[in-house]
């Protein structure tokens, strides 16, 4: 009795041990995963504060420029403004030709009045020279050829695309501007295209093609406006395929960082596609690479990527209304979020709520390439195209019920359209813009095909199979 109740014991003992273990195991794995957190997290701080310090100090940088340095081409660039209206269409009948000359001469107007014996306050406030009597190329023109002072304040936004205007407007006029980015372009362009075509994803580049051309791309480079946000996308698609092929991870670093920067540059245009296309192609080298093994992975990166550019994009836009108002010793967030309000619940003339939002979405699709020839009607043909490919999708689709790619493109595909439904206010009236946010929608649509449909089976039905000749042999 004495030795069984010592086994059952010991026994017993080994079993507490053992949970003791376990115990002390989990303990330790949530103890290291609970200090990577805090590291990724503190990482991610300081890179966005260091980033941020970057960008304040760059504005004031290129303040120091004398003003007289500038001057004779800004005087040329708002000659050349002057030729045309703030708002004017290169071919008639297409909405989607549609050229913003208004914001690029309050950004020259801003940029102009910058004073270098105030270097950080005078980016911050961004002033410019502003009357309700005359369009902003007039006022542009006024600002650089008369002693005028700046009437008007913008600082709400960043204007941090003039750390490469001051610079040029040394050297360059705003129509030679024009050339040098659209030359700046279509490098970044085919150095993607080749990245993709020489990895192996020949199919992304012919994606990314047909997602340019939906857009009318040889329109972007004919307004500052329209450009940033193309030039961010394609350095980071370019940035994310390299990265991933040294460390077979993009992290949310690049996404917050990435989102950081999109804010700094942006004139609030199209910034939703430098999160999606670079998610797009992530998702894209992850499933090639056998590290996207389910939905819910996918998910995942979609979410996680997603909120950490997010959170970049929102802070930079709170850390700039935070700077200026400790610089200027006065608070701007009422007048800034004011401001914001209007892009979500204003009105555009008698249209507002879901009506607004209606509209707002079928003008943008409207001037998708080429339904934006169809005058007035484009929408209605978008939308008949489009369930036509769900039919077509529908009928030549995979049977595997593992295939979860089309559902992860399909999530990136709503987003530009959920922002149209939501900013209606500023997707109606700036649709000749904003549309181009669906770039990176047509280009999901692409890899939704792509992944979804049974090639095999299209070709079976409509290519004709090759007819069999019998040969005849004679008998020895």
């Amino acid at each position: 009795l004495t030795g069984t109740n010592h086994n059952h014991l010991t026994h017993t003992d080994q079993s507490s041990r053992r949970g003791d273990m376990k115990h002390s195991f989990k303990q330790n794995n949530s103890l290291k995963s609970h200090k990577k957190l805090c590291r990724t997290i503190l990482i991610g701080i300081v890179s966005f504060l260091v980033l941020t310090f970057l960008e304040v100090f760059l504005l004031s940088a290129v303040s120091l420029i004398p003003r007289s340095a500038i001057r004779k081409h800004t005087q040329e660039s708002a000659e050349y403004l002057l030729e045309k209206p703030v708002f004017y269409r290169v071919v008639k009948q297409d909405p989607a030709s549609n050229i913003d000359h208004y914001a690029d001469a309050i950004l020259l107007n801003i940029l102009y009045h910058f004073d270098s014996a105030h270097p950080v306050t005078s980016p911050l406030t961004a002033s410019y020279y502003y009357t309700e009597t005359h369009n902003e190329n007039e006022n542009l023109y006024t600002a650089v050829t008369s002693n005028v002072t700046p009437t008007y304040d913008y600082f709400r936004y960043w204007h941090g695309s003039t750390i490469f205007i001051r610079p040029l407007l040394t050297i360059l006029n705003i129509r030679q501007i024009y050339i040098f980015f659209a030359i700046i372009l279509a490098v970044l362009f085919i150095v993607l295209f080749t990245q993709l075509t020489k990895s192996g994803y020949t199919i992304c580049a012919l994606a990314m093609s047909v997602a340019l051309l939906s857009v009318s791309f040889w329109f972007i480079p004919m307004s500052l406006e329209y450009i940033w946000c193309f030039l961010i996308m394609l350095i980071a698609g370019i940035l994310t395929i390299l990265l991933y092929q040294k460390k077979q991870e993009v992290s949310g670093l690049f996404f917050l960082l990435v989102g950081n920067i999109t804010a700094y540059f942006d004139f609030l245009s199209t910034e939703t596609i430098t999160l999606l296309f670079p998610l797009a192609l992530l998702l894209v080298l992850m499933q090639k690479n056998n590290r996207l093994c389910d939905a819910k992975t996918g998910f995942k990166i979609i979410l996680s990527r997603s909120v950490c550019w997010g959170i970049g994009y929102l802070a930079s836009w709170i850390a700039k209304w935070t700077i200026t108002s400790i610089a200027l010793n006065r608070t701007i967030f009422a007048k800034a979020l004011s401001s914001a309000s209007t892009r979500v619940n204003g009105d555009a003339g008698s249209l507002h709520g879901p009506v607004l939002s209606i509209n707002a979405f079928l003008r943008n699709i409207a001037c998708i390439f080429p339904f934006n020839f169809m005058k007035g009607y484009g929408y209605i043909a978008a939308i008949g195209v489009f369930v036509l490919l769900l039919m077509v999708y529908y009928l030549f689709r995979k049977n595997e019920k593992k295939n979860y790619m089309p559902w992860l493109f399909t999530v990136l595909y709503c987003i530009p359209y959920i922002r149209f439904l939501t900013l209606a206010n500023h997707a109606f009236l700036h649709y000749f813009f904003t549309y181009r946010a669906q770039f990176a929608s047509i280009f999901c649509l692409c890899m939704i095909f792509y992944y979804g449909v049974d090639w095999n089976l299209v070709s079976k039905k409509f290519l004709k199979p090759r007819k069999r000749h019998r040969t005849n042999t004679r008998k020895s």
